[in-house]
């Protein structure tokens, strides 16, 4: 009996019990802080996986194709999250795998109409799932035999990259960034469809200017002048006029790389007259502007196109180091250009700028949709950030493009009588340091071309991470 009354033992079996409690609390500890850092460095792996593939989006034409998987995959690696390529696949549904593995979208669909970017084809959606082994988990799963459901643990990653766009309130971005943007006197008409215009410094506006846009933001001051009752104002957003904004934009495309010089068609400064810009005779319909001149892509100094003559680009970039000046009469075109893929031409500006003279033409100029040979798909005329030349646009000039006008250092003057259509197969926009608009000027923006059926493109914007 006294066998059964001692109380020796009694401590080394509570301790025996705290310790099996202790070891389990350990172990949930080490599964809950194991498991939340794989989640956090899957999370940072679908954040980089997702920007390589929205990187990828103007080469892809708005779809997943071979370079984008081949990019997302490689930032997989570069990340340290393997050290195997996956091969990515697309789909709507996310389930359990059995490795790390990817899920690529264009359009975001995972997460349905809950998801503000769902169906945006300008956005990349990337879903990363992984299985990870547990220890608490799996010792409860070993004690009630089922080891297998509860040993492992399904993590969910996703990220979203592509273009941000300018709003205010509106579903539509803006066609028009400047810095300051001048109406200089009277009787100018804007006429902006699907997007609007932000102005970052001091808007000025005249006597019976004309404003349609989705919206009409300026960041600074707003001088009328004479425009008080007299300015139409045909806008989105519930704007009777410009409205005040305190939100300060960056240049949406500053972080844009710039294109290299080429090492083909060096040919210098050329004066287009009697002869080409390397020295050949023009024939005598070339002279008298009834035949086109044909210039390849490549490198050239500077052109000067003299009176009534027509110029014809060829799908491309177009470099230049100096202006090109097309004068009266004369015609400046890319027949073959359709504006799809990589046919289009990009008139890079190095230095020097497009220059159009009284009664000259631009006609159709399309920027390429795709990029290729070191030019940025929907970029159509391009200043170097250090290259402050402008371009201007003279009385009675008739220009017509598609694409994109960027001189992040440069004035893009428009002068008395001269009109502007800009229209859109990829991205049409003006994104210039100064916008000067003088008197009884027509500029358009519009969203299709004759003939298309191309609507709501997408406007200027930003790329970066969505979610």
């Amino acid at each position: 009996m006294r066998i059964f009354d001692g109380e020796s033992g009694s401590m080394t079996i509570l301790a025996s019990l705290s310790l099996g409690v202790l070891m389990g609390g350990m172990a949930l500890a080490i599964d809950v802080g194991s498991i939340h850092y794989r989640q956090r460095e899957l999370q940072t792996a679908a954040d980089s996986a997702a920007i390589a593939a929205g990187l990828q989006i103007g080469n892809c034409s708005n779809t997943v194709c071979t370079n984008m998987k081949t990019a997302a995959a490689q930032a997989l690696i570069e990340d340290g999250a393997t050290t195997s390529t996956i091969t990515p696949t697309t789909g709507c549904t996310v389930s359990s795998s059995t490795g790390l593995a990817m899920i690529i979208n264009v359009g975001p669909c995972v997460l349905g109409t809950t998801d503000p970017n769902n169906g945006n084809n300008n956005i990349a959606e990337v879903v990363l799932t992984e299985p990870v082994s547990t220890m608490f988990a799996g010792m409860i799963g070993m004690f009630y035999g089922r080891t297998a459901s509860m040993t492992k643990m399904n993590l969910v990653a996703r990220a979203e990259a592509g273009e941000a766009y300018i709003q205010s309130g509106s579903s539509v971005g803006d066609c028009i960034y400047t810095r300051s943007l001048e109406f200089n006197s009277s009787t100018g008409n804007f006429s902006l469809t699907n997007c609007g215009i932000y102005d970052l410094g001091n808007l000025q506006t005249d006597d019976h200017d004309s404003v349609k846009a989705s919206f009409f933001l300026y960041g600074g001051s707003w001088n009328p002048n004479n425009c008080n009752g007299s300015c139409s104002w045909t806008l989105g957003d519930s704007e009777t006029q410009p409205s005040h904004t305190t939100v300060q934009q960056a240049d949406p495309l500053a972080g844009l790389t710039q294109p290299t010089k080429p090492a083909t068609q060096d040919a210098g400064s050329c004066s287009l007259s009697n002869q080409d810009c390397w020295g050949n005779n023009l024939s005598t319909a070339q002279q008298n502007g009834t035949a086109p001149i044909s210039l390849p892509p490549g490198y050239y100094g500077g052109i000067n196109i003299n009176s009534n003559l027509v110029v014809n680009f060829s799908p491309g970039l177009y470099y230049f180091g100096g202006s090109v000046n097309v004068n009266s009469g004369s015609t400046l075109e890319c027949t073959t250009c359709t504006g799809s893929g990589t046919s289009g031409v990009t008139l890079y500006f190095n230095s020097g700028s497009l220059q159009m003279n009284s009664n000259s033409t631009v006609i159709q100029l399309m920027a390429p949709t795709t990029s290729t040979n070191g030019s940025n798909a929907n970029m159509l005329i391009w200043e170097s950030p250090t290259n402050g030349s402008g371009m201007t646009i003279d009385t009675s000039s008739s220009s017509y493009f598609t694409g994109t006008i960027y001189m992040p250092d440069g004035e893009l003057t428009l002068n008395s009588g001269s009109g502007v259509t800009i229209n859109a197969k990829g991205v049409a926009a003006v994104d210039v340091a100064n916008f000067m608009v003088n008197d009884s000027e027509h500029f358009n923006i519009t969203a299709t071309l004759p003939g298309t059926a191309v609507a709501n493109p997408p406007t200027l914007g930003t790329f970066g991470l969505a979610e």
